[in-house]
């Protein structure tokens, strides 16, 4: 087809078919796209909600849902003064220390005695195992202190009640405190204290102290005088 012209002959160089498809196009079309336009400008301006879901934990063990929880440690001692294993955990005067017994020579020493005396520790029912100390001695109130400083000690554990003598002591058991110990001398070394087992308590542990006054104690200032010393054990869980 030949290219339009206009009224002055003029050739534009454009396809008059190209003109008319052009402006034949629908309407529908140009309606279309602006409506998915201002779909998509709704859609921006919505919160959409959404599902929520809480999960929840304790703190547990053995798969049983048994509660966390903590052990139990108790010791106890027996000074054979017939109220057998009970917890003594206050320092006299008035307080619950357990009384070591002593033979009766005890209440009169003259140089050159030895008196002797058992004890046991334990732990208690259920209790966890542990270690324990003897701490250092001290007089209680109303000693007389150059008495207190004449007297020595020793000490050992695996000493039963029967051999905490005379006769026993030397072949049995283990050194805690050396012989010849000043009463202020702590023990050398820990020992262990076995844990209770179900609902019993632990195994004893056999103590024997034994009281020295030296031969070379002679001073008359140390007659008639009376002392009373004091020790203590320092027990630790395990």
């Amino acid at each position: 087809m030949p290219a339009i012209k206009d009224d002055k002959n003029q050739d534009h160089g454009v396809d008059v078919r190209t003109v008319r498809s052009r402006s034949r196009r629908p309407k529908g079309r140009v309606r279309a796209v602006l409506a998915a336009a201002g779909v998509l400008g709704i859609g921006a301006a919505v919160t959409l909600a959404a599902w929520t879901d809480t999960e929840w934990i304790f703190g547990g063990t053995n798969n049983d849902g048994t509660p966390i929880g903590t052990t139990v440690f108790e010791v106890e001692q027996n000074v054979y003064d017939g109220a057998g294993f009970a917890n003594r955990e206050t320092a006299p005067p008035g307080g619950t220390a357990g009384r070591l017994n002593f033979t009766v020579q005890a209440a009169s020493l003259s140089p050159g005695a030895v008196v002797y005396a058992p004890m046991q520790l334990r732990a208690g029912a259920g209790s966890v195992a542990g270690t324990a100390v003897l701490n250092a001695g001290a007089a209680a109130t109303g000693s007389d202190a150059g008495l207190f400083g004449a007297l020595v000690y020793q000490a050992k554990t695996g000493v039963s009640q029967a051999n905490c003598s005379a006769a026993g002591f030397a072949g049995a058991g283990t050194q805690l405190v050396p012989a010849s110990s000043p009463l202020t001398t702590a023990g050398s070394t820990s020992f262990a204290v076995p844990a209770g087992t179900g609902g019993d308590p632990g195994a004893a542990v056999d103590l024997c102290f034994q009281i020295t006054m030296p031969a070379t104690a002679t001073s008359t200032a140390l007659q008639g005088k009376t002392v009373t010393p004091v020790w203590s054990f320092t027990a630790t869980s395990s």
